[in-house]
């Protein structure tokens, strides 16, 4: 298995779409089939070090999660989170 876990950070007058981002990563698992765990939540933290949404997802191998990389709803939802996020961090990794 593979997890992939992603987390961004909003631009600062962008903080109040965290919710519609998080509802639009939410609806992604009943579109795309390789999805096999999905996770997105919000940050509480008001560390000046966190990001604002983390998501924790787990796919069978790295084709599959190319898939849904490549996936039309996935690109949908990134072309979105383009829009209000300043950064973002990525790791993957084989489970054992």
């Amino acid at each position: 298995m593979i997890k992939h876990i992603v987390s961004f950070k909003l631009k600062e007058e962008a903080k109040d779409k965290a919710t519609l981002i998080k509802e639009v990563l939410d609806n992604l698992p009943s579109k795309i089939s390789q999805i096999k765990y999905y996770e997105v939540g919000i940050n509480i933290s008001e560390s000046p070090a966190a990001f604002d949404i983390v998501l924790v997802s787990e796919f069978l191998n790295m084709d599959e999660l190319h898939e849904y990389h490549i996936h039309p709803e996935h690109i949908k939802a990134t072309d979105l989170i383009k829009l209000y996020r300043t950064t973002s961090m990525v790791v993957d990794y084989e489970m054992v």
